[in-house]
């Protein structure tokens, strides 16, 4: 091949190279686009085995991609209904087997959690945890490939904004994640407030832990306790700091 040739060649072939990239990364990130029913799998439920008991469907949970690593998250109220009896605070005081997580029956895909991340001793477990430290963060030492991670939304929630609930509640019987669309209303001391038609009368639990997402599928919190008529979710801001203080990187 002549200079002339090689020279018109390597222009061309950098900008495919670049152009195919660009629309792998685009296409890997539109799933969001999709009708609902063809959505990734997202959610998952709690299977908790404590020493001398066992907790099948514990509420609900997800992956959170960092950007360097990816842990699993739930809600920390869960523990309050969802413990052994040697536990009184945020700590498993030697009693936890194994905790796994995967969509509702479909255990193939389980995630194996390996440190809870924010474990502290002092913290008392009781009904009273302010939904904005409502998060329970764990490293993994088992991850399924079929469940999809979720990454921080980085901008400011807009008013009726529209939001996505991605769980099940009990009575959600055997059926794929559900999603319950509901729209943004504001945000209370580290704490995110939507509104939901479907959810506005309904009392029936489970969705604790459900991670809730924009319209890009970015995460903006999971959810923590009832407002009214209204949800309270747990803000990304607690685990974010968790982040940057390092603490994951202590754990590993």
């Amino acid at each position: 091949m002549n200079q002339k040739l090689l020279l018109f060649f390597i222009p061309v072939f950098v900008a495919a190279f670049v152009f195919s990239n660009s629309n792998q990364s685009k296409n890997e990130g539109n799933w969001i686009d999709k009708p609902q029913n063809e959505w990734p799998q997202i959610t998952m439920i709690n299977h908790i085995e404590y020493i001398y008991k066992t907790h099948p469907v514990a509420g609900c949970s997800f992956l959170l991609d960092t950007g360097k690593d990816t842990l699993a998250a739930t809600a920390k109220h869960i523990l309050t209904y969802f413990k052994s009896e040697q536990m009184s605070s945020v700590s498993f005081n030697n009693t936890l087997k194994t905790w796994k997580m995967y969509p509702r029956n479909n255990p193939a895909d389980s995630i194996i959690v390996n440190k809870l991340i924010n474990e502290n001793p002092d913290e008392t477990i009781d009904r009273t945890i302010p939904p904005k430290v409502d998060w329970l963060l764990f490293s993994i030492k088992k991850k399924s490939k079929n469940i999809q991670p979720l990454k921080f939304r980085t901008k400011p929630l807009q008013v009726g904004e529209k939001v996505h609930i991605v769980g099940w509640r009990y009575s959600d019987k055997d059926c794929p994640q559900v999603i319950y669309d509901g729209n943004y209303v504001k945000s209370l001391d580290g704490s995110v407030i939507i509104s939901t038609k479907t959810l506005a009368d309904n009392k029936i639990p489970g969705l604790s832990g459900s991670p809730v997402i924009d319209s890009n599928g970015s995460l903006i919190g999971l959810m923590s306790q009832k407002y009214g008529k209204m949800e309270r979710l747990a803000s990304i801001e607690y685990p974010k700091n968790i982040l940057e203080k390092g603490i994951f990187e202590k754990e590993k």
